[in-house]
């Protein structure tokens, strides 16, 4: 029998939800206040939250941060009135799943309770199926057939069976943490547990507490001790992903974890030893934020031991065969579908992209292949794609050649416009016929060629964002809009 929070002060509409959830075989636990729903959430674990924003000692949606941090899993659902948008919309950013109005009508709490729980369930068996890979059937998909990687794997087998810190970058999307768990797997510590911990996925102060845990009492809400990641990695391996992301304060206490190997809880007063080893990844420059002063040059140097490249998707197409493959015969398995080869139209159109997604881009292309249950629309796709956008077309002036990672592009993973591939004055209008066009006219249709060609590459990195596109072009959203008005590119 599923288990339910009811965290809401008015015993008339606690004692009718409880009714409501009881008649359809849910058990309801309920408490009036923040400091008894936080006491009950942690003695009885429930499957769901219910919880009201106006609560007699402050509003429900504080609460939403540590139970999240307790239980990630759990959804929370606010119960809200017409005079609390803002409390909604806080609780929503904060991690809340869905929320209801009062007054409710029939079944609609059930069928809202219901539904948070199919979905966390889903979720939970999707997680289950992606993590069934047997790993040595991820070494062979890491590898597969090309050079560069062959290289990678040179590199990863003399380093595994040491303890030392690995730096492992690359483009969004490459595989870094296949790389970590290829190392982590081939070591001593292989049947030890690999813990993995996202920097960019939690603010500060949470992100503090997962990784080094807390001591009861450290701070409100803290009603028991809680283990950190390092603690759970103990004697196996901790893998630190956009590490780049990481505060500086919480770099300070990184550096001091990998020079005394030890650490203190939040709250705590006595060191704990960190015995696992330490493996990191990052999609950005860090050089370049040392420079900055965004990232601490001296954990720069601790983590950068050895640092493994993983290259793009298009400096490795060899690989695409293998992964195609690989990703065929796993989602169709796991969306019930029958196996279907794709055809070798596609394929060549799968060879001759840039892949500016890498491996995940190509893998949810898979995905919506099965879904679909056919290839016409991704190949009609990609022919307009290779028609309107040549330089998503694999060359050996693309832009991102060889050894070159996506975060070294600047300004925030933009290249210069003096990286890109070379200027074509044909295609400006400026050829024989215009000998005479100054040097400052020829300058300025190359920047706008530059500024069209790199706009339209972040564009497509991030699947037409426009407003994520702006922030890493570090332009004004507006300006964006009026840049790709101006260059004339339409989304596809």
């Amino acid at each position: 029998m599923k288990l339910v929070l009811l965290v809401d002060s008015d015993p008339e509409f606690s004692r009718q939800a409880r009714t409501l959830l009881s008649e359809k075989g849910i058990q309801v636990v309920t408490a009036s206040s923040k400091s008894e729903g936080q006491a009950v959430f942690e003695a009885h674990s429930p499957a769901c939250v219910l919880m009201d924003i106006f609560l007699p000692d402050g509003s429900g949606v504080d609460l939403i941060r540590p139970m999240r941090a307790a239980n990630p899993s759990v959804p929370i659902i606010i119960v809200s009135d017409h005079g609390s948008v803002d409390e909604v919309v806080r609780a929503m950013k904060e991690g809340a799943s869905d929320y209801i109005k009062k007054p409710f009508h029939g079944e609609e709490l059930f069928l809202k309770v219901q539904m948070v729980l199919d979905n966390t369930q889903a979720k939970l068996e999707l997680d289950e199926l992606r993590t069934k890979v047997h790993p040595e059937e991820e070494y062979r998909l890491l590898f597969g057939m090309s050079e560069r990687m062959r290289k990678v794997q040179a590199i990863l087998d003399q380093v595994a069976g040491t303890d030392i810190t690995v730096l492992i970058s690359g483009e969004s999307g490459t595989g870094k943490e296949l790389v970590a768990k290829a190392i982590h797997k081939s070591s001593d510590r292989g049947a030890e547990p690999f813990i993995k911990v996202n920097c960019a996925a939690l603010p500060r102060e949470l992100l503090e507490s997962e990784l080094f845990g807390f001591e009861k009492g450290a701070f409100t809400g803290a009603h028991r001790r809680k283990y950190g990641r390092f603690e759970m990695a103990q004697n196996g391996t901790i893998f630190l992903d956009e590490i780049s992301e990481m505060h500086l304060d919480l770099q300070s206490k990184l550096l001091h974890v990998l020079q005394e190997k030890q650490f203190f809880r939040i709250g705590g007063e006595k060191e704990v030893k960190a015995g696992c080893r330490i493996l990191c990844a990052t999609n950005k420059n860090l050089e370049k934020m040392v420079e900055e002063g965004k990232f601490r040059q001296d954990l720069f140097y601790r983590i950068n031991v050895v640092n493994i490249l993983v290259p793009p998707l298009r400096e490795r197409k060899e690989d695409i065969t293998v992964l195609v493959d690989y990703f065929m015969s796993r989602y169709s398995q796991m969306y019930n579908r029958e196996f279907m080869k794709i055809s070798p139209a596609l394929m060549e159109l799968f060879l001759d992209y840039s892949w500016p997604g890498n491996v995940r881009e190509l893998e949810n292309n898979i995905k919506r292949f099965i879904i679909l249950g056919g290839e016409s629309q991704l190949i009609a796709e990609f022919q307009r794609r290779r028609e309107s956008n040549p330089n998503n077309i694999v060359s050996n002036d693309s832009p991102g050649g060889p050894d070159v990672p996506f975060a070294a592009m600047k300004p925030n993973g933009a290249k210069t416009a003096a990286s890109f591939s070379t200027f074509d004055v044909g295609e400006t209008g400026l050829g024989q016929d215009n000998q005479r066009s100054t040097l400052k006219e020829v300058s300025k249709i190359a920047q706008r060629a530059a500024e069209r060609e790199l706009i339209q590459k972040v564009l497509m990195q991030t699947r037409w964002n426009r407003r994520k596109a702006a922030q890493i072009l570090d332009i004004s959203y507006k300006a964006l809009l009026y840049k790709i008005k101006e260059c004339g590119l339409n989304m596809e």
